[in-house]
This record gives C-alpha cells, sequence and structure tokens, in this order.
C-alpha cells in the first residue's frame, strides 16, 4: 500500500524510515529544505533502539505531481494540521484514508474537515525519537503505537495498518476508543511536554527536583478538573501513577523541550493552550496551566531571537521606547489647564 508520510520531522521520518526497510512503498513529505535534500543526496539515517539503518526512500518538500495513494500517515505538530490536511486531501485517492498520530487534540477534528469523518483513523503512540540533523533521527525509545476507527468498528483497512506497523516493528494494536487513547496522552504531554520545556530539564531531572515535581502536581490538578467536567473517560485509570512513573524512569526529550532549543514555535497552543479554551468555556480557573502557556511563549521567543534573528540594540529599543512613552504622556500633560485639579 503506497504511503506517504505528511510531516517528516523526528517521528515521520522514524515511522517512515521503518516501514521503508520493512519493504514497504513510503514517500516523506515535508518542508525542511535541508532536511528533504539530504535524504534525496544520502539517504535517511534511523538509529536508536532499533540499531542503525541508512534507507533510502524518495523525500519531497512539496506535494505537487504525486501520484494518488491510498493511505497517509499525519506527523506534522499541530499548528500545521490544517495544511496537512489539505494536501492529504490532495494525495488521497477517493477511497483513501489518513491516519493521525499527533500530539494534541483538535487533530482529528481538522483532518475529518478536510476529508470527511470516514477520510480519518486515530491513534496515539508511545514511540518517542529526536532530528539530531538534517536527514538524521534517532529512535529514542520503543513504546506502543494504539489505532483505531473513530466509530470503534473494526475493520480490514485498520488491521491492515496494524499489520504493516508491526512488520516494520513499530509494535502496533487495534482498538475500539482511539478518542479516549488521545485524550489521555493529551493528559500526558500536558503535564511533561511544557516543564521540560520552561526548565530545560529531562523528565526524569524534572521529578528529581521538588519545585519542578509539585508544580507539575499543580498543573495536573487542573487538567484532570477539566477533564472530569467534560466527562471524559481516560484510557488509563489512575493517569497521575502513570505520568509520575513515566518521569521517574525517562530521561528524554520530549517534543516541545527540543522545538524550544531549536527557537521553533511550539505546540503549546494545542497542549495547555487548548486546555485553557476547554476551562474557560466551562467556566472554570486554571491558573497554574494559564501561566504555563505563558512562560512557554516567553521561553519561545527568547529562543527564536537568540537563534535566528539578527542581534538587538537594545540601546537603541530603549530610546525609542523612551521617546515613545514621553510621546504618550506629553498630550495627557497638555490636557490639565493650569488651576484645575
Amino acid at each position: 500500500m503506497r504511503t506517504y508520510m505528511i510531516g517528516s520531522g523526528a517521528m515521520g521520518s522514524v515511522y517512515g524510515g521503518l516501514l521503508k526497510d520493512a519493504g514497504f512503498d513510503v514517500t516523506l513529505i515535508d518542508p525542511r529544505v535541508d532536511h528533504v535534500e539530504r535524504i534525496q543526496r544520502e539517504g535517511l539515517i534511523v538509529e536508536g533502539v532499533r540499531g542503525r539503518h541508512r534507507v533510502r526512500l524518495p523525500a519531497l518538500t512539496s506535494h505537487t505531481g504525486l501520484s494518488k495513494a491510498r493511505f497517509a500517515v499525519i506527523f506534522t505538530d499541530t499548528n500545521s494540521t490544517r495544511d496537512a490536511a489539505r494536501t492529504a486531501a490532495e494525495v488521497l485517492e477517493p477511497e483513501g484514508f489518513a491516519l493521525t498520530l499527533q500530539n494534541g487534540i483538535g487533530n482529528v477534528e481538522a483532518l475529518v474537515e478536510a476529508l470527511g469523518k470516514g477520510g480519518v483513523v486515530a491513534g496515539v503512540t508511545m514511540n518517542s525519537g529526536a532530528l539530531l540533523e538534517a536527514g538524521r533521527v534517532s529512535y529514542t525509545n520503543a513504546g506502543l503505537t494504539s489505532i483505531g476507527e473513530l466509530d470503534g468498528r473494526s475493520t480490514t483497512r485498520i488491521e491492515e495498518v496494524a499489520r504493516m506497523l508491526n512488520q516494520a516493528q513499530i509494535e502496533t494494536r487495534v482498538i475500539d476508543d482511539p478518542m479516549s487513547q488521545i485524550w489521555t496522552k493529551f493528559v500526558l504531554n500536558c503535564a511533561i511536554n511544557p516543564l521540560t520545556a520552561i526548565t530545560g530539564l529531562r523528565s526524569g531531572e524534572m521529578y528529581r527536583t521538588p519545585e519542578v515535581n509539585a508544580l507539575q502536581d499543580r498543573v495536573l490538578d487542573e487538567i484532570l478538573m477539566v477533564v472530569e467536567r467534560k466527562g471524559i473517560r481516560l484510557a488509563e485509570p489512575d493517569i497521575r501513577k502513570k505520568i509520575k512513573a513515566h518521569c521517574r524512569i525517562r530521561y528524554n526529550r520530549p517534543s516541545m523541550m527540543q522545538h524550544v532549543e531549536r527557537g521553533q514555535q511550539t505546540e503549546i497552543d494545542a497542549l495547555n493552550g487548548a486546555l485553557v479554551r476547554e476551562a474557560k468555556a466551562l467556566g472554570l480557573a486554571v491558573p497554574y496551566n494559564e501561566a504555563v502557556v505563558a512562560v512557554v511563549k516567553g521561553v519561545e521567543r527568547s529562543r527564536r531571537q537568540l537563534l535566528h534573528e539578527p542581534p538587538r540594540d537594545y540601546a537603541r529599543l530603549e530610546a525609542e521606547a523612551q521617546a515613545e512613552a514621553a510621546m504618550i504622556s506629553e498630550p495627557a500633560a497638555a490636557t490639565v489647564r493650569p488651576g484645575t485639579r
């Protein structure tokens, strides 16, 4: 089954590389020119828990001119989901379908809007990966991938996808309620990813820093309050215990931490930002999560300035700010007539 991997950063490249290495017809689609050009010249290097492989496979920055395929996997970050949905709509056959394994909530809805409910299957993965450099990724943790039809049916196509992934040594199971899994991973990501991004601490280091560990509890209290009010059934009965166990034994670098380190836009709006929006709609206060969103955005901006923008002339900026402040205060002073209070 021809497969297009739409979004081929760390995880898209890991999955695409393993599928191609197992003999499947896979094409990577990703906007990063340096990444794609290196793969075109030298092949994709996938290293980590499955050893080191150099995989030769097609990689493109644009889907223009591609023949139609039956299947696509969406691995973009949430900020690019609508673009990915439009790409999928153009490259899939009329009976084709897309699988989203993205973090966050709202991705399924965006894909359904473009492809129809019958054109989307969904799931979560507990695998992790890292983009080491252009054309080279690391498969850092082998975990379970859970996928299913949105209506819970057992279908030939979802079983076929599971067989493909398992044949590529990506452990996969078919489930009947993918949305409960998506919300479960959403809670986990909201409780871990932004705190690693803010502090620069890996999961295990965060767990062993009492102040940050306590902050995670407060953030998680608010998340679970929203989940309970919405009546969401989580796949994990004791999600707090699972999160703490994960942090206790793992020293991984979540994707948001990697984005911040590279000075890239994070998925904070689709994680804790989405949680804040849900809370406001329910009339609930979530001050810890609001603070986390604000600080991530501040760190995001500072890293972008440091890595991708020219050095700032702060003396000039300060002089301009003072001049602007003076212009604002002068008209106000002029309105006060002598002898008035």
